[in-house]
């Protein structure tokens, strides 16, 4: 196996490590078939091992790490470690995978020290094409040969003479490819990655790809950002960027012009200088005012070579843009329910909202998601008059950034403001802002806007696209009834209705593990925001606070739906045998079984097609195996074809 000292500075650091780790080295923990199958000898098992953090959480999501050690690199995922470049930690975890690439899953890391970044390991392209490098922080020289840019995700092709390798360039980078052409040669730095077999690069930032390697090489700009994305029309625009060269960055420019939401009538470019405030950090100031509501930008820079490039590389084609002004939430979500698309009428363009936080990083499910609210109903004018006038339909959406939000930094009650576009995700609005610190702070500890309440079958619908207009907000069911739990063991989800048919059910899916355990049966109003995932609706509790029980032992509401459903069960408790009534109000398929507090199965009273009519069926407390059931509480789950699935509580009292 091939062994690599990655810097002086490195070896010391991993010395330090020298009996804390465990005797598995990385590099015996990444073995690979010859066609690049994980083959650890450790899979499944839990091991240890050090190194220094190269890739930090941001980077590529949330959470993916990268460590290098003397002997081998590795990756871990975990969010909210807070680990930076230089961190010199020990991780363990169990050997597993990841998209064919070996990595130490469920870690625990223990931070021994900090210390400079690794220094990458200078590899030919032939010598990167070795499984065995896999993990491993390394840098290489090539020309490019093809470009694959189609937005987001991307990558492109370099090669050494007959070896060729693929650069992958993960959205969440931010890194630009539009200066990168055929012909170019760059020097690639990056972790080696397995992704399915295939070995490709994957840079961390900008000043990992360099044009021109040994020779004079041209300016890299990267991490351009604004220091406040909300700006109003009054109120300048201020532009950094990290500005670098192998020899002196002499001059840099910020560049505008203002333009409109629905891209009509864009000025023409001026430009403002941009000052060195600190080390490689340039500033310019877009002065106010703005006559339009979005301003695009981009970033220009010339070396004492006379050499200019501009970030994006494609400007002034392609650009930066940034929202003037504040659209409220209302206006990003409303589409009217008879439109055959319910796609936010912002898709993919740049805007600025202001809410509450009703359901912070975490508690929404992981630390890039968090849901931001109105703070007050939707104005009574405007396209949102009519039913939802006075309301919060549409004022409520999910914010996700790929990175990761700080959980740390932002509660439930933050009124925030944040700065980015809208998108949709199979069906689901978002906010995503332009990165981490497009999200501000003007007030903490606000009261939370109040729960609606809306009946299940509104929250549900997907066809008429009644639950559309509750989409990411905070809600509240009436009293409703547990009437399947099918999901609940596997997917923690289960099924509500506060009426008796299963059509009028909502699913309830918590993102945390609650202590609530639903039981068919059960009565409860459940509180939290809506969801939409694998094309239902479903509303999400946040903590065992929002699922309040009642004591009723069953709905208050009409048990006779169209199709039919129960009359009575009496008598109630019962012993030995009770008598169940119900009606079928046309031929159809019932089912009626008894269930336990378990939910599990003890009798099957109907399973056919019936006639239309009344029924009377006698209970008689005992098992399908005909033996005596014991005194508690049951369920009998009468279903009607597809229209009707009622549970009504039953006691048996011996």
């Amino acid at each position: 196996m091939k062994k690599h000292l990655f810097g002086m500075a490195l070896a010391v650091s991993v010395m330090l490590l020298t009996g804390l780790a465990s005797a598995q080295t990385i590099d015996d923990i990444q073995v690979y078939s010859a066609t690049g199958a994980p083959a650890s000898p450790y899979a499944g098992q839990t091991v240890t091992v050090g190194g220094v953090v190269y890739v930090v959480p941001g980077t590529y999501n949330s959470g993916t790490h990268y460590i290098q050690s003397a002997n081998g690199g590795i990756q871990f995922f975990m969010n909210g470690t807070g680990l930076t470049y230089g961190d010199i930690v020990e991780i363990t975890g169990t050997v597993s995978t990841f998209s064919g690439e070996i990595q130490i899953g469920n870690p625990s890391i223990s931070l021994l020290g900090s210390g400079p970044e690794p220094t990458p390991t200078e590899l030919t392209i032939a010598e990167i094409l070795d499984y065995e490098q896999v993990g491993n922080f390394v840098t290489t020289v090539g020309t490019v040969v093809r470009t694959v840019f189609n937005g987001g995700n991307e990558d492109f092709f370099i090669a050494d003479g007959p070896d060729t390798i693929q650069v992958f360039i993960d959205e969440d980078t931010g890194i630009d490819l539009s200066g990168v052409q055929v012909g170019d040669l760059y020097r690639i730095t990056s972790p080696v990655v397995n992704f399915n077999t295939i070995i490709e690069l994957k840079p961390r930032r900008q000043s990992d790809l360099v044009e021109n390697p040994g020779g004079d090489t041209v300016p890299v700009i990267q991490n351009v950002n604004c220091v406040d994305w909300v700006r109003l029309a009054n109120e300048a625009i201020e532009v950094t960027a990290d500005i670098t060269d192998d020899s002196a960055v002499v001059a840099a420019q910020v560049y505008y012009r203002d333009n409109n939401l629905d891209g009509t009538g864009p000025g023409s470019w001026s430009s403002a200088a941009m000052s060195l405030q600190s080390g490689s950090t340039w500033l310019g100031v877009i002065p106010a005012p703005h006559a339009s509501d979005v301003v695009d930008f981009y970033v220009s820079a010339t070396d004492d070579g006379a050499q200019t490039v501009t970030n994006p590389g494609s400007a002034p084609t392609g650009f930066y843009s940034a929202a003037v002004g504040i659209t409220s939430i209302y206006e990003m979500q409303y589409v009217h329910p008879d439109s055959a698309g319910q796609s936010t009428p912002y898709l993919d363009k740049p805007l600025n909202i202001r809410g509450i936080i009703t359901a912070s990083p975490g508690q929404a499910g992981t630390v890039s998601r968090m849901v931001v609210q109105e703070a007050d109903p939707s104005p009574e004018f405007g396209s949102l008059n009519g039913d939802f006038a006075g309301t919060y339909a549409y004022g409520g959406v999910l914010v996700f950034e790929g990175t990761g939000l700080d959980p740390g930094n932002w509660f439930q009650g933050d009124l925030v403001e944040i700065g980015g576009r809208a998108d949709e995700y199979f069906g689901l609005t978002e906010m995503i802002p332009h990165n981490r610190s497009a999200i501000y702070l003007v007030e903490f500890g606000q009261d939370l806007p109040p729960a609606t309440r809306v009946q299940t079958r509104v929250l549900a619908d997907d066809v008429t696209n009644g639950g559309e207009a509750w989409e990411s907000v905070w809600v509240k069911t009436f009293t409703a009834a547990v009437i399947d739990t099918a999901g609940s063991a596997q997917y923690g989800e289960y099924m509500i209705a506060d009426k008796d048919s299963r059509a009028d059910s909502l699913i309830v899916a918590p993102e945390a593990v609650l202590a609530y355990v639903p039981t068919l049966g059960d009565v409860l109003t459940v509180e939290g925001y809506m969801d939409y995932a694998f094309g239902e609706f479903r509303i999400v509790p946040i903590s065992d606070e929002f699922i309040v029980q009642s004591a009723a032992s069953s709905v208050e509401v009409p048990t006779i739906e169209k199709a039919g459903g129960f009359h009575s069960i009496s008598p109630n408790p019962f012993n030995p045998s009770a008598e169940i009534r119900f009606v079928l109000n046309r031929e159809n398929l019932v089912q009626l079984n008894v269930y336990n507090l378990r939910g599990e199965k003890v009798r099957t009273l109907i399973q056919d097609r019936l006639p239309a009519t009344e029924y009377k069926f006698v209970f008689d407390g005992k098992d399908d195996a005909g033996q005596a059931l014991a005194s508690g509480t049951y369920f009998a789950r009468l279903r009607i074809g597809s229209e009707v699935m009622q549970v009504r509580k039953m006691s048996l009292i011996k």
